[in-house]
């Protein structure tokens, strides 16, 4: 009873709350993105909370988060045992509330708690594997128990990617967070007005990677309306986070969707930042291959990340290691706004010997850096003997590059290597070329060494 009446008080505070919340925020540069009828309830940096009413019906609700100014997003869990003890342990339902109160309590910046990814009565709930930190918290489900199709959410400090779920891909993802819901294609009662929260993703500056997170709730609402709903927002890849009681989300204190339901596990999102100045790497000639003898093209795209204009000879590329003839900075030619990007490109000096050699770059303002992290150009030179391999080699570190492995300079000495053991008398057809193979070999063997040893530390 205690319990009840303590609910009943809770809702006589937040309707009202809710509906003063309701009106428009003041205008800002995100809420300009929104699509017609859409209207801001509740923002902060980085962070914009959408609402659309219907005459008659429940609001729906679409969370903007920008991961690119470095909002957060990570994973809550009720009471379990310690990850490392018992991965497979159940997490202890409770209410979203609780969720809200101790991600608060936790984090400054918190903005929005979500519920999912949960699915009442559906038996696959145990097996949506979730990876927060690094860390294994529920192991994915295999390919027996997949009795419907499944999509993974990854999520990086920048960016994030919805794709299909395979064991595989679960296993072997590196980012930070790893939530598994399921896929539109999983039709769940898809023409009944139900509960329902879902993910999105969007590029929205066309750079090849997915910086927005939009999250869609609604209290009433068909599968297909919510789908489209953040299609119009530019949504390009969709996953399903939860329906029923467990579609719940609470922002800023007040549950805009809720339910007596409660929850084992939920999302947490935190504001995030803009600076004055920043940049943020768009994409760059990561990995160029080249022959002996060659030069390699280089590509760097930065975006202007922050909230002033860069200006000609007050913001460049600089040299931090090895600028391979390019000099020790590179201009802008002109000024750059806030969200444009900008590209700078050389043609490096050719490279006498087959090795991986390594260049580092940096924006800077005024001889101060405002990225983040230096941006590193390896070039990988092979040797004469191999040069009809380059498009081969090309084609694989394109696919490591893809799935963001962190290890690409190995599989890349591992590769080389490979290719020299596969036999001397194909790669070798004169014993005149062995030294130079015996020399490919021992720089591999010392190059894998040092990789191996820099792991360690």
């Amino acid at each position: 009873m205690p319990k009840t009446f303590n609910r009943i008080l809770l809702l006589l505070w937040v309707i009202p709350a809710v509906l003063l919340s309701a009106r428009p925020a003041t205008a800002s540069r995100a809420a300009q993105q929104a699509p017609p009828d859409f209207y801001a309830v509740a923002e902060a940096p980085a962070v914009t909370l959408y609402r659309k009413d219907y005459p008659g019906g429940t609001p729906d609700y679409v969370l903007m988060v920008n991961l690119a100014h470095h909002a957060a997003v990570q994973l809550l869990t009720g009471q379990t045992p310690a990850p490392s003890q018992d991965a497979d342990a159940p997490f202890t339902p409770q209410p979203l509330d609780n969720f809200w109160a101790e991600f608060q309590n936790d984090d400054e910046d918190a903005f929005c708690v979500i519920g999912g990814p949960f699915f009442p009565d559906e038996p696959i709930n145990e097996r949506l594997g979730l990876k927060s930190n690094g860390i294994l918290r529920r192991p994915g489900a295999t390919a027996a128990e997949m009795v419907t199709p499944l999509a993974m959410l990854e999520v990086w400090d920048e960016s994030a990617r919805i794709s299909p779920y395979t064991e595989t891909a679960f296993q072997q993802s590196a980012a930070p967070l790893v939530v598994v819901g399921l896929s539109p294609q999983a039709e769940r009662q898809p023409q009944d007005f139900t509960s329902r929260s879902l993910l999105g993703v969007q590029d929205r500056d066309g750079d090849g990677t997915f910086e927005t997170l939009l999250v869609f709730v609604s209290k009433t609402t068909r599968q297909s309306d919510a789908v489209e709903v953040l299609r119009s927002f530019g949504a390009q890849e969709i996953l399903l986070l939860a329906d029923g009681e467990a579609a719940q989300i609470n922002c800023q204190g007040l549950p805009y969707v809720f339910s007596e339901g409660q929850l084992p596990v939920a999302l947490g999102v935190a504001a995030g930042f803009i600076a004055d100045y920043e940049s943020a790497l768009v994409r760059h000639t990561e990995w160029p291959i080249a022959a002996e003898g060659e030069s390699v093209k280089v590509e760097i795209v930065m975006r202007n990340n922050g909230s002033q204009i860069w200006q000609p000879g007050e913001v460049y590329l600089a040299n931090l290691r090895n600028d391979w003839g390019a000099g020790s900075r590179l201009e802008i030619g002109a000024a750059v706004a806030p969200g444009e990007m900008v590209s700078f490109s050389f043609l490096s000096q050719p490279f006498k010997r087959p090795g991986v050699y390594t260049s580092q770059w940096t924006i800077q303002r005024n001889g101060q850096n405002i990225s983040a992290r230096p941006i590193v150009v390896n070039a990988v030179i092979l040797p004469q003997e191999l040069a009809s391999r380059k498009q081969e080699l090309e084609a694989q570190v394109r696919e490591w590059a893809r799935q963001k492995l962190e290890n690409i300079e190995e599989l890349i000495l591992n590769w080389i290597e490979s290719q020299v053991r596969r036999g001397f008398d194909r790669i070798c057809p004169s014993a005149a070329l062995l030294p130079t193979l015996t020399l490919l070999t021992g720089w591999v063997n010392s190059r894998l060494s040092r990789s191996k040893k820099g792991k360690r530390r």
